[in-house]
């Protein structure tokens, strides 16, 4: 463009970098940024986030808080979606410390914690099994003014089943109702995986006729678990209508499962 007698913007140079960040090209990103300074431009707020936000993405911490520095001695500010950014990606490495610093670190600079740095840290508690401080960060949120979703919720359930903890989920999963929240498809699957995770043939069929009787299809996962244990626990007329309903649904059962539900039907 430049060869054309045409003038590139800082906005034109942010979108070659977001462009390369994209395709992991981060030597090549960070050569136009000096590009940028060479031509009399400066990078902006945003040009910053789009690096922190590649470098975050492939787990480079440290060139990412190299760059986050090199942004404040800059002379300008960070913003939530560079605190965000760099918190999600602390979280992506397990480094929560790190994170929560960022948090009192944005407090200082009078920038409130959102609805996603919460789920952030709730999400990356959650995984890690640290199920108080996931809780403590739910119950930080809502202190704060702000209202949790459907997908905060999901994240903490995910944590919560995926760590055989279905006590404090199903309280999690009923006090919706209670929320006036709907849970989707994503709550349900999690659930259900929970229950079969846990051998409880009963309550995940229970959810999963009622996520059918609210319109979801459960996916080929729940089916199959469900479907799995029902045939662990010799009820195979349960297994066999299941089966049925999911192939109803659209969705094709390996052949592996049907001979599991007709060699149970033929056992008992």
């Amino acid at each position: 463009m430049r060869e054309k007698g045409i003038a590139c913007g800082v906005m034109t140079y942010n979108i070659l970098i977001g462009g390369l960040c994209r395709g992991k090209k981060f030597g090549e990103a960070v050569k136009l940024v000096h590009k940028v300074n060479k031509v009399g431009l400066s990078p902006n707020i945003v040009t910053y986030n789009i690096l922190i936000n590649g470098f975050c993405d492939v787990r480079k911490m440290d060139s990412a808080v190299r760059l986050f520095n090199q942004l404040k001695s800059s002379g300008l500010s960070p913003t939530l979606v560079t605190y965000n950014t760099l918190i999600a990606g602390y979280s992506k490495v397990e480094n929560l410390a790190g994170a929560l610093d960022l948090v009192k670190e944005m407090e200082e600079r009078c920038i409130a914690p959102s609805k996603v740095t919460y789920t952030i840290l709730i999400d990356a508690f959650a995984r890690l099994n640290h199920t108080e401080k996931a809780c403590e960060m739910h119950s930080l949120m809502e202190k704060s003014g702000l209202v949790p979703d459907v997908y905060t919720y999901s994240v903490l359930l995910h944590g919560l089943c995926v760590h055989g903890n279905m006590k404090e989920a199903s309280k999690l999963f009923k006090s919706l109702g209670e929320m006036h929240l709907q849970p989707n498809s994503v709550i349900y699957n999690t659930m259900i995986h929970g229950y079969c995770k846990e051998g409880s043939s009963y309550r995940a069929l229970r959810l999963l006729n009622e996520m059918v009787q609210s319109g979801m299809v459960p996916n080929v996962a729940s089916f199959c678990s469900t479907i799995g244990l029902l045939c662990r626990d010799e009820k195979w007329k349960e297994a066999e209508l299941l089966l049925g309903q999911m192939i109803n649904s659209g969705l094709k059962p390996s052949v592996s499962l049907y001979k599991m539900v007709h060699k149970v039907k033929g056992d008992v």
